[in-house]
């Protein structure tokens, strides 16, 4: 007898059985939990980097400072906030996409009031058209 023919083999199909929307408001709100913790350092005047590994090829392992990726900016004298899914910058009421705040420190209020939107299902529409993927054209 093989090893096979002792197993009790079945041919299954998963059900993912997980709702879209909620799970993008949980992606959204985590990476706003995220960004308020940025902005913290930024506060601080911490330099707004981590460090990763790299692996060469022949096997050494060294640390590299990246830039982190954050979703607020200094631009003149404001400072704005472009929130984003994933890589997608979002247009939170169809055309615009920043918010815009006069001090550093007024972006973490902004930050509360986008989770707390996403929370209450105020931003589903937005982070729904985020979420989809576009074609290439050909």
């Amino acid at each position: 007898m093989s090893l096979l023919e002792k197993l009790n083999l079945r041919n299954v199909q998963r059900v993912a059985e997980r709702d879209p929307i909620a799970a993008r408001r949980a992606k959204f709100m985590g990476a706003v939990e995220e960004q308020r913790g940025y902005l913290a350092k930024a506060v601080k005047g911490e330099r707004l980097t981590q460090t990763i590994e790299r692996k060469a090829k022949d096997g050494t392992v060294t640390k590299v400072e990246r830039p982190l990726r954050v979703w607020f900016f200094q631009q003149g004298d404001s400072w704005f906030l472009q929130p984003r899914y994933g890589a997608r910058v979002m247009l939170l009421d169809g055309k615009s996409n920043a918010i815009q705040a006069v001090k550093l420190a007024d972006l973490d209020a902004i930050f509360v009031a986008l989770g707390k939107a996403a929370e209450a299902g105020e931003l589903d529409p937005v982070l729904e058209a985020a979420s989809q993927r576009k074609t290439k054209s050909q």
